[in-house]
């Protein structure tokens, strides 16, 4: 009789082999989806935030900026879209410090697992959140009048250079260093903010 143990995806010298840490990366990402059935709230931030701001911007701001909403919806949804993904970053860059908080890094440091699948799989998990948040404020964009001047092949170039082609690498990988940066200084800037207080 054979089984699997928990040291079958590691490699010469303890380190875990790559095919294995991709499998432990999509299960932690699967682990931070999950989440979201137990905390609904954050589905909410990830959906009502962007059709929020796409109606703010194109129906407060659009008559003053541009004389119509229509015509300030051109130029701003890809404005609102990297704002949005930027102040969702945040969310990234907080889960993981909770995460750090909680111990839940050192439990999973413990298991014979890579040590970026924790870190990738969270990362991974908001990507996909981001991009539920982008494609529900493309869909908003193009029924209030959002036009692809640059037809259906355009608007795809477009989406695929903003998901991580090369030439949007350095856009993505700039987007979770920014995320990461924070979830490591966020708790010395509040522990230096509470010692100050006190």
């Amino acid at each position: 009789m054979t089984g699997t143990t928990l040291t079958d995806g590691l490699g010469r010298g303890g380190r875990v082999r790559p095919l294995p840490a991709l499998r432990q990366t999509a299960t932690m990402a699967w682990r931070s989806l999950v989440w979201v059935k137990h905390n609904p709230l954050e589905l909410v931030d990830y959906s009502i935030t962007p059709i929020m701001f796409v109606f703010l911007f194109t129906y407060v701001f659009g008559g003053q900026m541009a004389g119509s909403p229509q015509e300030y919806l051109q130029y701003a949804l890809a404005g609102i879209i990297v704002q949005n993904t930027l102040f969702i970053s945040m969310y990234t860059a907080m889960s993981l410090n909770t995460d750090l908080a909680k111990g839940v890094f050192d439990r999973l440091r413990s298991l014979p697992i890579a040590r970026s699948a924790p870190l990738f799989g969270r990362i991974v998990a908001d990507l996909a959140k981001q991009l539920w948040a982008m494609l529900l404020m493309i869909a908003l964009g193009l029924v209030l009048g959002f036009e692809t001047t640059g037809g259906p092949e355009g608007f795809v170039g477009a989406a695929l250079l903003l998901l991580g082609t090369p030439a949007g690498g350095p856009i993505l990988w700039s987007l979770l260093w920014a995320a990461g940066i924070t979830a490591v200084f966020m708790p010395l800037a509040m522990r230096a903010y509470r010692s100050e207080s006190h």
